[in-house]
């Protein structure tokens, strides 16, 4: 049998059809491992990381990703894109709760604050912060 040579082909190998895993080459193993390594990152920062050397053995890394998944779901989320707008990526989810529930604002309000005055949310932020250690 042969596996096509595409990141779907090979995809559907390691996630779906993992009997027929013996069928992807190992060419296809060294020319996959830094698009596979980099799709697990998003879940498994810490070992992707740990693989990504480029004297890291290919073939044996994408091994690695095989058998780590076995037994494991089917990920949803290794195709999706990232949804990060510029506005979210500034603060963390925790800080935008946090100032909503403190000013008694929706969403779209603290965009429209965090694009005209950011360094004035940026402040507030930092006024919370403190507040909360000063509590503890």
């Amino acid at each position: 049998m042969i596996i096509d040579n595409n990141v779907l082909a090979i995809s559907k190998c390691m996630f779906q059809e993992r009997k027929n895993w013996k069928f992807v080459t190992d060419e296809q193993k060294e020319s996959f491992f830094f698009i596979f390594n980099r799709y697990f990152s998003k879940q498994y920062t810490y070992l992707a990381q740990l693989l990504n050397d480029k004297t890291t053995d290919k073939v044996a890394g994408m091994d690695l990703w095989f058998y780590f998944m076995e037994g494991k779901p089917y990920p949803k989320w290794f195709w999706s894109k990232s949804e990060k707008s510029k506005d979210d990526s500034l603060f963390t989810e925790k800080e935008v709760n946090s100032l909503l529930n403190k000013f008694d604002i929706k969403q779209e309000e603290l965009d429209l604050l965090i694009k005209y005055h950011l360094d004035d949310v940026k402040e507030e932020l930092k006024y919370i912060k403190d507040g909360e250690k000063g509590n503890k």
